[in-house]
């Protein structure tokens, strides 16, 4: 995998994740806290935390890189 697209699967994780949430506050403005409001939040959730473990990997394969 490139360095391009890893970059981007980071960058697309974290905008899902910016999506499920904008999704979760919609839906809770509109039914309250229902099934779909949590699942977006998982989703949101999982997005985000694979985003975040996807970035440290980066990170450190990089710092190692320059040494």
């Amino acid at each position: 995998m490139s360095k391009n697209s890893f970059l981007t699967q980071i960058i697309f994780n974290y905008v899902m994740a910016a999506v499920f949430i904008w999704f979760t506050i919609d839906f809770v403005k509109s039914t309250g806290w229902g099934f779909f409001s949590i699942l977006c939040v998982v989703i949101a959730t999982n997005d985000f935390v694979r985003g975040t473990k996807m970035l440290q990997l980066f990170l450190k394969i990089k710092n190692h890189n320059k040494d």
